[in-house]
């Protein structure tokens, strides 16, 4: 069953996942065998309302958001990537054998349609919520692409347009500019991609770099080099239509979600069986939820500043327009009286 304390994912969930979806952990129909937790704010709530469960602990990123929360029940964390693993060991100081990689994959039955690459491409899709209009990196992609006649939509928060279903939306483009999961949908697509980074753009995915690509998950460095708008063009003219076939089917093999299941499956017997052979520790758990709020409680103490202060200037803003009607009414007053 899926959890999500924002109420607004539950049409998303049941639209994409056709699975239940709670909202509220008191309501739960059963205990749940284990815990396959995503985004430290509702693992801690689902880990602390559940409290004869154990825990895995999926991390997706080295954002603050996504960062590894600690506690006795979580005894294992999957990372997307090598890279990502390594730095959960470091920054959270998590033992680097409770860490398992577990790559990206794409749900075959639901991108279903791979479509037929055009000897030449003519349609780009930029398909990112990192990077804003005024980007280095957006301004490079653009001169690029219109250096080789190629048009160029956008899709990302920051251009005011957002999808929820992209297996029905990449197939219209000849090449994606994308990264991570969305890198993986465009290819299962047979899209061709150019990878993108957060503050730069990498080269287009071939099928002599896809295993490469691929271990970093579709992504390079943040301290990589600013995009020129040369290098860009420069990937864009490797375009082929043959590499874009085999790339599609060569990922198609090797990402199918399908091959994950009886993976994940063992982690969880076995995340089961150590926590059979655990004793239960309410003080260490206790002592980690502790923890835990001290960690998250500066940045709840910044939101309820900003808070207060976007309400004083509001009732500033309020005080001097009732000022302004209140000399506007005296004005006339006088005017009348005169």
């Amino acid at each position: 069953m899926a959890y999500s304390s924002d109420l607004g994912q539950r049409e998303r969930l049941l639209e994409n996942d056709v699975i239940p979806v709670a909202t509220d952990l008191d309501l739960l129909p059963f205990l749940p065998d284990i815990i396959h937790a995503q985004h430290h704010l509702d693992a801690m709530t689902a880990i602390t309302a559940l409290p004869e469960v154990p825990a895995l602990f999926h991390c997706h990123g080295a954002v603050w958001q996504e960062c590894a929360p600690k506690h006795p029940r979580i005894y294992h964390y999957l990372a997307m990537s090598k890279t990502l693993a390594e730095r959960m060991a470091v920054e959270s100081n998590i033992p680097i054998s409770d860490i398992s990689v577990h790559l990206n994959v794409v749900d075959l039955a639901r991108f279903n349609k791979v479509r037929q690459p055009p000897s030449q491409p003519t349609r780009a899709l930029f398909f990112n919520k990192h990077h804003r209009q005024d980007s280095p990196t957006v301004a490079a992609i653009r001169e690029a692409a219109s250096r080789c006649g190629i048009s160029l939509d956008f899709v990302g928060r920051h251009f005011g347009r957002l999808i929820d279903q992209p297996e029905n939306f990449l197939p219209d483009y000849d090449i994606v500019f994308a990264s991570g999961v969305s890198a993986i949908e465009a290819l299962a697509c047979g899209c061709a991609v150019v990878v993108l980074g957060r503050t730069s753009c990498g080269g287009l995915v071939l099928p002599d770099n896809l295993e490469s690509y691929r271990q970093a998950n579709f992504s390079i460095a943040v301290n990589s080099a600013p995009p020129s708008s040369e290098k860009i063009e420069a990937e864009l003219r490797c375009y082929s239509s043959e590499a874009c076939e085999m790339v599609a089917k060569r990922l198609r093999q090797m990402a199918d979600s399908r091959l994950q299941i009886g993976k994940l499956a063992e982690i969880y017997q076995q995340i089961i069986e150590r926590h059979q052979r655990s004793e239960h520790d309410s003080r260490a758990e206790s002592v980690a939820v502790s923890k835990y709020l001290r960690r998250i409680v500066p940045l709840v103490k910044m939101a309820d500043q900003v808070q207060r202060q976007e309400g004083l200037h509001s009732r500033k803003a309020n005080a001097l327009n009732e000022l302004r009607e209140h000399l506007s009414l005296v004005e006339r007053e006088l005017s009348d009286a005169q």
